[in-house]
């Protein structure tokens, strides 16, 4: 067919909806909102659509308590163990506590204090507790664990923002106390007035959803805000999007880019692929197609689909900038690659919707390219282009050469 030069008629800032992750996604809230409500069927599907440190400690704890199925020790075992390998403190507390006590394996004193003082460095005040009462000697794991439970509850009552945020928790997964919402909603607000990061991303969130407190936007920009000044690069990357979307705030891409960028240099790979995004379309900063696939590149090698998806797209398209090397993101095609197969008629290519021509080709980019991979809603049911080309823009393809 020779090479194919487009003629690209329309800049990529439409492209950059893509990257903007919305509050509602938010990788784990779905489940953790399902957890709560005692939904484990549908937390396990919610938790299950995402492998981060989060969903993989949740999906641990059900499968060790049999929360919405039979128990599986060992599932629950190799879950938590990849939780607390991505360094989620919630997960290094619990397996800190089976190596202490040999509980569903050999027990491992040392691997269980430095597990346990991972947790108590990102202020899990049971972790905190718990190594305060091993060094004044165990008692054995029914008295140390409810000496933790104390613990937390008296500093809560005395005003500790991060043990506030810790028994808030504990109310929601049923750790030495029932499950009960009302409660953990009460010390999230006492812990995020105090300041706790943790606590006002959670509240944050919940407001945008309407998720326990009322449906309060403002609030949740306010919280938000509060937890991204504290440096979690999570909260900054939310925030980011709340300017980008103007959610609760006044729309600012430039405060947008900021955020993200903040976000993105601590290593987060959805505010990684957003801020190459952002660059290569010029949206609420300059131009700059070099930073921008270095960007997409780090996002890529973090298993991001969609800046894997883009680089191909780049790739196929031939305009990466001049001066940058040969990407070699070894991932292979097919599935997300850089063309879909023919579904008849138009057919998908990477991020768009092609009609051949025959002397010349039109491909139509989606407003939310996402949808440009959706299956059609039944098995054997025609491409809805209609619906989907909405809003979009244009390309016109001319193939030359030999």
């Amino acid at each position: 067919m020779g090479k194919w030069y487009r003629l690209l008629l329309v800049a990529v800032g439409a492209a950059t909806m893509l990257a903007m992750v919305s509050p509602v996604s938010a990788d784990d809230f779905a489940g953790r909102s399902a957890y709560r409500q005692g939904n484990y069927e549908l937390a396990r599907t919610e938790f299950g659509k995402d492998a981060t440190s989060v969903s993989l400690f949740f999906l641990a704890l059900m499968e060790l308590r049999g929360e919405g199925g039979r128990p599986d020790l060992s599932r629950g075992m190799e879950l938590l163990r990849e939780s607390a390998e991505q360094n989620y403190f919630a997960a290094q507390y619990l397996l800190g506590t089976r190596y202490l006590y040999g509980a569903g394996m050999p027990a491992d004193r040392v691997r269980a204090k430095k597990l346990l003082a991972a947790a108590a460095a990102q202020r899990d005040y049971r972790a905190i507790a718990l190594l305060e009462i091993l060094g004044r000697g165990s008692r054995g794991e029914k008295q140390d664990m409810k000496g933790v439970v104390e613990a937390v509850r008296k500093a809560a009552s005395r005003g500790n923002a991060a043990a506030r945020n810790t028994f808030g928790f504990m109310y929601l997964i049923g750790d030495g106390v029932p499950k009960d919402a009302g409660q953990e909603i009460r010390w999230y607000r006492a812990a995020a007035a105090g300041g706790d990061s943790r606590a006002s991303f959670m509240l944050s969130l919940m407001y945008f959803h309407g998720d326990g407190v009322p449906r309060n936007l403002g609030e949740a920009a306010r919280l938000m805000r509060i937890a991204a000044e504290r440096g979690g690069a999570r909260s900054e990357f939310f925030l980011g999007t709340f300017y980008y979307h103007g959610t609760g705030i006044p729309q600012d891409k430039a405060q947008a880019a900021f955020w993200i960028g903040k976000a993105a240099g601590k290593g987060y790979g959805e505010a990684q692929y957003a801020y190459g995004m952002m660059l290569l379309a010029g949206d609420g900063v300059p131009v700059d197609k070099t930073g921008a696939v270095d960007w997409l590149v780090k996002a890529a090698k973090q298993g991001n689909t969609g800046a894997q998806a883009v680089l191909r797209e780049l790739v196929a398209l031939r305009t990466a900038p001049v001066g940058v090397p040969a990407l070699d993101l070894s991932v292979p095609r097919g599935g997300n690659g850089a063309y879909d197969t023919a579904i008849g008629g138009p057919y998908l290519q990477g991020k768009g919707v092609v009609l051949d021509q025959g002397d010349y080709s039109l491909k139509f980019s989606l407003p939310d390219l996402t949808d440009a991979y959706a299956p059609p809603p039944a098995p054997g049911a025609p491409l809805d282009l209609k619906s989907r080309l909405q809003g979009g823009k244009f390309e016109i393809i001319f193939p030359t050469g030999k």
